[in-house]
């Protein structure tokens, strides 16, 4: 009987292969190579993430290898790995159509998750929307031009939902298609040093991808239950203190905008007043006191904040972490505006954001 062949991690020569043009044997062995680590790595994953992408395999034609949720590749999500002289790239890609069109149905509902979920992967992570053109006759595609290409961090809430609404109407026309990648260089010395450890750390960067994945693929999101949206509804602002201008209204499901003026007693306690009218946003039910939020600055992502009730008249106040302080001390100065928007994101979480104004 011919021996099982066991990973033991992408050596340089995997790597270097593919930069030998016409080297047959070479890439061969390299692919051999690639497909012993796709293989190890899908029995690494978790087993919901085995499930979500059950579908192993090697593409000699773009000398990939790939996990994905069809057994065609391209007609569904996928995650692919370049082998490169310089690098090994892991790619999260969505290439098809229908696919597509049902990701970006997601992310025009919920822009705030949708960029919530791509920048918190970090600076290493670029984003990719590809507007494709396709020859209404033979049906080839051919690249026309990039709606983005960067880094996430450089991605803000505003650019986010522009590109997605503009892929999403493209994508629609019978002439054009607008894949969406995501993906992360790995050093290719810095990969075939980790020898068998690869496939761990893969395994955790392919996991943390899920998220995306699920949201993408129009994962149905937890509602309020009914009984809660009455209650919310039934809760009215008592007599507050003098507010600042409400930028628009507050609705129950998508949240408020609101600009707030900052005193010195703001800037050196390190929280912002909102109003009684905006209590009822963050109460669970009548005896809420107090309720977590993520606050998003500067592209960071900051979970250690809350939004307190006050007595007697139930006045929000977001009451900041000492990182976000910090921040808030940096950036502003007494009499300042802060623009606060606050958006419910899946499940329980609310996001609220703050920018400088002018």
């Amino acid at each position: 009987m011919p021996s099982i062949k066991q990973f033991n991690g992408l050596t340089m020569p995997v790597f270097t292969a593919f930069g030998w043009a016409g080297e047959e044997t070479a890439i061969k062995y390299a692919l051999e190579q690639m497909e012993l680590f796709i293989n190890a790595l899908h029995a690494k994953l978790p087993l919901a993430v085995q499930n979500r992408l059950e579908h192993v395999g090697v593409s000699p034609d773009t000398q990939t290898v790939y996990l994905a949720a069809s057994p065609e590749a391209d007609s569904d999500v996928h995650v692919a790995f370049f082998a490169r002289p310089m690098s090994l790239e892991l790619q999260l890609a969505i290439t098809d159509k229908k696919a597509l069109a049902k990701g970006f149905k997601e992310a025009q509902k919920q822009p705030a998750l949708a960029h919530r979920l791509i920048t918190e992967l970090g600076a290493d992570w670029s984003l990719r929307v590809q507007q494709m053109q396709i020859d209404e006759e033979t049906g080839e595609e051919s690249h026309y031009q990039d709606l983005y290409k960067e880094s996430v961090v450089n991605l803000d809430e505003e650019t986010a939902a522009g590109v997605f609404d503009k892929a999403a109407y493209l994508n629609s026309e019978d002439k054009w298609l607008t894949p969406v990648y995501l993906s992360r260089r790995f050093p290719s010395e810095q990969a075939s040093n980790m020898g068998r450890a690869i496939v761990e750390v893969m395994s955790e960067h392919v996991t943390s991808l899920m998220p995306i994945v699920s949201f993408l693929t129009g994962r149905k999101t937890r509602k309020e239950s009914s009984a809660r949206k009455k209650a919310s509804a039934r809760q009215t602002a008592k007599a507050a203190v003098p507010e600042p201008v409400i930028d628009t209204e507050i609705d129950p499901e998508e949240g408020f905008t609101y600009v707030a003026i900052l005193k010195p007693l703001h800037l050196r306690r390190g929280f912002v007043n909102l109003t009684s009218k905006h209590w009822p946003f963050f109460a669970i039910n009548s005896r809420t006191e107090t309720r977590p939020v993520t606050v998003y600055y500067d592209g960071i992502y900051d979970k250690d904040s809350a939004v307190w009730r006050l007595l007697p008249n139930d006045q929000a106040r977001l009451v900041l972490s000492p990182t976000v302080q910090q921040w808030l001390e940096d950036h502003f100065e007494a009499n300042d505006h802060v623009q606060v928007t606050a958006k419910k994101l899946d499940g329980q979480e609310i996001q609220i954001s703050l920018k400088t104004i002018g």
